[in-house]
């Protein structure tokens, strides 16, 4: 056996490289020319190959498909020809490695759109609140379950509630005037999104809001569900008129940014000071951004 065995490895030692590649999985690669296994094949009388090829220790056949896979505490390999058996030690022979397989791409492409309104108050973008300047990936990006408005002939606040991450944790994030404010002249008002929703669009009016300046005025939004194909339109929400916007394309709104200032008063106790939501500005994913 011993014989036959060291004949076989030497014949495939030598063998052309032009031999069929065969996928392995091996414990160990060693050069033929190393000296922990030089000696080895001195003793079983086989010449080290010039020049030296790779050989894989204890191989068996794993199943891979372009990069290494299948091959837990092992070294993924192509060898030419299947593994000789010498002295009950399965060797691969002539073997070259495997690319590792690259991880997972879960990177999202984002899209911020221009500033409707004005960019008076403090600046926010409810994205950088949850996950920071980092890279936004399928993992950690926020998802919009339900929006309240509250307004009266224009949007005086809002508040946006998401989710994130697999757990789904529930977030409250608001902006402007308070939806508890005292306020006769402003209402409030929920969009919630279903299952599978999300929204594709939005539209709405900027202008001159006397005496609190640049505002948003109104928003309407298109909601399409991704499992029955179907689409809705929510709003509008506030009622005066000036200057129209719409952020459309094949992206999903994921989070808003924008400028306010936050405040519990009312719009009588306001007066002319500054106070509520002056201007938006609307996050989108368009998909991962992975090479192709």
């Amino acid at each position: 056996m011993l014989l036959w065995s060291s004949a076989l490895l030497v014949a495939s030692l030598v063998a052309t490289t032009t031999a069929q590649l065969e996928p392995q999985c091996c414990e160990k690669l060693l050069s033929s020319a190393s000296p922990a296994v030089e000696p080895f094949l001195a003793l079983l009388g086989v010449t080290i190959p010039i020049p030296p090829v790779d050989l894989g220790i204890c191989c068996k056949p794993a199943s891979v498909s372009g990069c290494d896979s299948n091959c837990t505490g092992g070294i993924a390999v192509t060898c030419a020809g299947i593994p000789v058996s010498v002295v009950g030690v399965d060797i691969g022979l002539d073997c070259t490695p495997i690319p590792p397989c690259p991880p997972p791409c879960n990177t999202l492409s984002t899209t911020t759109s221009q500033l409707f309104g004005s960019g008076v108050g403090d600046a926010f973008n409810d994205l950088t609140t949850f996950i920071g300047n980092g890279t936004v990936t399928t993992d950690d990006v926020p998802s919009i379950k339900a929006i309240t408005f509250r307004f009266g002939t224009v949007i005086d606040g809002l508040a946006v509630t998401y989710a994130q991450g697999t757990s789904q944790d529930l977030t409250t994030i608001q902006h402007g005037t308070s939806l508890t404010t005292v306020d006769s002249g402003l209402m409030n008002s929920t969009l919630t999104l279903g299952t599978n929703e999300t929204i594709i669009a939005v539209s709405g009016q900027t202008g001159n809001h006397s005496p609190f300046g640049i505002r948003v005025l109104q928003l309407t939004f298109t909601i399409s569900n991704s499992f029955t194909g179907a689409s809705r339109v929510a709003g509008p929400f506030g009622s005066a008129t000036g200057k129209a916007f719409t952020v459309a394309g094949n992206g999903t709104l994921v989070a808003l940014g924008g400028n306010a200032v936050n405040t519990n008063l009312s719009l009588n106790q306001l007066q002319t000071a500054r106070g509520g939501l002056y201007g938006l500005s609307f996050i989108t994913t368009n998909g991962t951004d992975c090479p192709q």
